[in-house]
């Protein structure tokens, strides 16, 4: 078959090969005409780009997420969509974890005051251990999440539209709505995906329910929590800071107000980002692509 790649995926080129097939990356020269595949991470293709290419029978989403992706147009003319729903769980996991750590910690704070000739916080840290966090969306993610806050010796609670027995087995609580699961949060970890039922899942009225001392993290994506709202919660101290990792606008502009608050830690969507996942995704790419041309379905959105 003969594959284009749309972007750079993470991994050295000559990595990804797939013997007997043909691949073209996209700096490179191909034929609109005869591009069978695409193997893309994040880049738009809507009517407008798929139609280009007359042949295309296949998107290779290198990625849990494929909303970037015209799947109507996809059904209508026959293209199959596959993604790659778990390569960075434990990478994402860490990351929320490591979050947390360093705001209860202000470990950035510390390394610049000491990088600038300074000494003394000014202030105790805060331990991890014995407190509650409360995992927003029990899905492989979350649930991979609650493990790691549990070996830290914390009170694991969570809320989820599907209550997984993985997450019980382990010591998690169910709580019956996402309002309670913020008002008995010191630490809230958000991990549900992007759609129409999420849009602003987090907003004032959850904010309003958390403590003052409570922080927030999110390595889901940017448009589960409203930012104004959360920003007015943090600005006011009404609750007590926040790690950030995902952003309705990527990359971040420079009039983000987030950039102005001292009691925010901001990362540049780099939760999936190590090594190890990578080499994960691209390995499961691959194989979606074998799948297809087997007839397996594996990993298939349409």
């Amino acid at each position: 078959m003969k594959i284009l790649i749309l972007e750079e995926i993470g991994v050295e080129r000559e990595s990804f090969d797939l013997p007997g097939n043909d691949i073209a990356w996209f700096d490179g020269d191909f034929d609109k005409d005869i591009v069978e595949v695409f193997v893309t991470v994040k880049k738009k293709l809507g009517s407008a780009e798929l139609a280009e290419f007359p042949n295309l029978k296949l998107i290779a989403v290198a990625f849990t997420g494929y909303d970037s992706v015209d799947l109507n147009y996809c059904r209508e003319n026959n293209i199959a969509v596959c993604n790659v729903p778990a390569y960075s769980t434990n990478s994402v996991a860490e990351l929320a974890v490591g979050l947390a750590i360093s705001l209860l910690r202000e470990i950035p704070k510390g390394n610049k005051l000491i990088r600038e000739g300074g000494w003394d916080l000014g202030k105790p840290g805060i331990e991890l251990f014995g407190k509650t966090v409360g995992i927003c969306g029990t899905g492989a993610i979350g649930i991979r999440t609650a493990e790691i806050f549990k070996i830290f010796g914390c009170e694991i609670k969570g809320w989820s539209r599907t209550q997984r027995k993985e997450f019980i087995d382990l010591g998690g609580k169910y709580v019956d709505t996402l309002e309670e699961l913020c008002s008995i949060s010191d630490i809230l970890s958000i991990h549900v995906p992007s759609n129409s039922d999420t849009k602003a899942l987090i907003g004032k009225k959850q904010l309003a329910m958390m403590k003052k001392s409570a922080y927030l993290i999110n390595t889901s994506r940017g448009p589960v929590v409203d930012e104004q709202d959360l920003y007015e919660a943090l600005s006011s101290r009404k609750i007590a800071g926040s790690g950030i990792d995902v952003f309705s606008i990527e990359p971040v502009k420079p009039a983000n107000p987030f950039l102005k608050l001292d009691n925010v830690i901001l990362t540049p969507h780099i939760a999936f980002k190590t090594c190890e996942a990578l080499k994960r995704r691209a390995e499961i790419t691959k194989n979606n692509i074998i799948n297809f041309e087997s007839g397996l379905k594996e990993n298939r959105v349409i």
